[in-house]
């Protein structure tokens, strides 16, 4: 039954290449199809902007991709690569890229080609570090390398001065570059779960900086008086689940001031003294609807629901693939292929 089902299946994906041919389609769907490979006549696809190949089981990408020249997003997450496609980095007008959970732990100097890129996704693939040369990638204003084993970030990240929205939460990051004082766009910083020993004296500098989460960290250095009263611009600075959370004189701070988030303890009387308990919005629920609910420059930007969309490994076709039917969603897997016929 399963070979069956495979022979419709990837006929099914050959009569879409083909009807993307005829059509002149800008937008090609071959995601949650099971492929091992990708057909040789997607390189005929000449006109398509947009080629979704995640969910599969690819474990190399055909050079040919790198010919479609026209092509701004591309999706690659969840498949079994063992390392960057060296033909994306021919792709110069990208601006959407997801490798996610791949085994991707090395991406070549080439992504500095990539100049026009907007969004880069590299959650979860073993990645080791990043290159020097992303410093090139400066139209940047989403980028994700969660759950690595980076221990450190190139200093040349500080050149991204258009990211908006940076997550390295649940890698190994001991330090921050001091170049992060640079990118004067950020508005998320997601470094949960890293091996942080203080807080990094840049964020002072980060005038748009509103969103930093540095829970489950090493910190227990305790940040002075004069150094929270200059990071009140942020609406959240997630200290939690640190040493340093647990110190009385911080979290008295923290019943003073909304934005600092830190271990509460249960019973406030012993450190608080006629001041409201705000023990219970110490929540990662609450946490983001304060970040939903914070008015942003443009409401439709992912940042603006930063907490919930850190956790993205996948792409979500809906909002990058307006006009592809989804027949998976109507019908069930055999007559999926079959109607083609």
């Amino acid at each position: 039954m399963e070979k069956v089902c495979q022979f419709f299946r990837n006929n099914y994906v050959l009569a879409n290449c083909e009807d993307a041919i005829y059509k002149k389609s800008f937008s090609l769907n071959l995601s949650h199809y099971q492929m091992s490979q990708v057909p040789e006549i997607i390189e005929q696809c000449e006109t398509l902007m947009k080629l979704f190949l995640n969910q599969n089981n690819l474990t190399k990408i055909p050079s040919s991709i790198g010919n479609l020249m026209r092509l701004q997003v591309l999706t690659l997450d969840y498949n079994k690569l063992d390392e960057f496609p060296s033909c994306i980095c021919r792709l110069v007008r990208l601006k959407f890229l997801n490798v996610s959970c791949n085994n991707i732990t090395r991406l070549p100097p080439e992504l500095g080609y990539l100049t026009q890129l907007e969004t880069f996704w590299c959650n979860n693939t073993g990645l080791l570090e990043l290159p020097a040369e992303i410093r090139n990638c400066e139209r940047l204003e989403t980028l994700g390398v969660r759950g690595n084993p980076l221990k450190k970030l190139p200093e040349s990240i500080g050149a991204l001065t258009s990211l908006r929205w940076f997550t390295a939460e649940g890698c190994q990051l001991t330090e921050v570059p001091l170049t992060f004082a640079l990118l004067s766009s950020l508005v998320h910083l997601n470094l949960k779960g890293n091996h942080l020993r203080r807080l990094p004296r840049m964020l002072m500098a980060m005038q748009k900086l509103r969103f930093v989460f540095l829970n489950e960290n090493h910190i227990d250095e305790q940040p002075t008086r004069a150094q929270l009263e200059e990071l009140r611009t942020l609406h959240i600075l997630n200290l939690s689940k640190n040493p340093v959370s647990f110190h009385p004189d911080l979290q008295r701070m923290a019943l003073r001031q909304t934005n600092l988030y830190v271990d509460l303890p249960q019973d406030l009387a012993d450190i608080c003294d006629g001041l409201s308990s705000r023990g219970s919005m110490n929540s990662q629920e609450q946490q983001e609807e304060q970040v939903r609910g914070v008015p942003q420059e443009n409401d439709s930007s992912d940042w603006a629901n930063s907490v919930r969309t850190s956790e993205l490994d996948t792409t979500d076709e809906s909002s990058l693939e307006n006009n592809i039917e989804d027949l998976s969603v109507m019908l069930p897997e055999m007559s999926r292929f079959v109607t083609t016929f």
